[in-house]
């Protein structure tokens, strides 16, 4: 799977920054029945998870604004939302950028996610009906699929459906529900990872393999294992990540 040059958006002139706007933005239309700020908060989110805007891109009010047709309060109102959940740096009079990750936060998500999905995962492995077995499979086919082409985004699409299903399936979708904020430097690193670490996707689905053999076979004490090593894995990927980005990507 290719791998891209990491730039340091600290050195992108405006017309670049805008650039990365208009890529985040693209094809993005406002439905008019629900709330605008909902919709720029998650628009924004997902790009800023995804790396389209990556750490320290400044993100211009007034050009959001113009791009998607709406006016500047809603706008406003999403980027306060990200700052509320460390996404965003909001500087009064100055403007507001991409938070750069976080290193304690990132460890924050990974003990919780390691935590929660080792223990839901064991419990599930007792229970899996031969239905939710096959969709595992289907899943993880598909992941080796979007692995063979290169699609990174598919892959990672899929991965988070993957884990989000597991919880549904061992019915505590709550769980992934109250999971999903504390995993967002988690995400952010592990869509980095996945364009920029050789050899990561292809780890990841060897691993997601384990898994659903592991709970095929009833294999309680290896699942415990493998759910908590594809987890902690993302610490060991980080250091040859941070060697490849700028310093700004991060501060501990």
């Amino acid at each position: 799977m290719p791998r891209t040059a990491i730039s340091d958006p600290s050195k992108v002139d405006p017309a670049r920054a805008e650039g990365s706007l208009l890529a985040a933005l693209n094809g993005f239309k406002l439905d008019p029945t629900r709330s605008y700020t909902a919709q720029v908060h998650n628009q924004l989110r997902e790009a800023i998870v995804r790396g389209i805007l990556p750490p320290r891109t400044a993100l211009s009010e007034a050009t959001i604004s113009k791009l998607i047709d709406v006016s500047r309060t809603p706008v406003r109102e999403a980027l306060a939302q990200l700052a509320d959940e460390q996404m965003v740096l909001i500087y009064r009079q100055v403007g507001t950028i991409v938070a750069p990750v976080r290193i304690s936060l990132l460890e924050e998500g990974r003990f919780v996610r390691s935590t929660l999905e080792c223990a839901s995962h064991v419990q599930l492995a007792q229970t899996i009906t031969p239905e939710q077995l096959t969709e595992f499979g289907q899943i993880v086919e598909r992941q080796r699929n979007a692995v063979k082409s290169g699609e990174i985004d598919r892959f990672s699409e899929l991965d988070e459906l993957m884990h989000r299903r597991l919880f549904e399936f061992a019915g505590r979708e709550h769980v992934w529900a109250m999971l999903e904020p504390i995993k967002r430097q988690f995400d952010r690193v592990r869509w980095l990872l996945l364009g920029h670490v050789a050899g990561h996707a292809e780890r990841a689905l060897r691993e997601h393999e384990q898994m659903l053999a592991q709970m095929a076979s009833r294999d309680v004490a290896g699942l415990g294992a493998s759910v908590s090593s594809h987890i902690n894995h993302i610490t060991a990927h980080l250091a040859a990540l941070r060697e490849q980005a700028p310093e700004s990507y991060f501060v501990d």
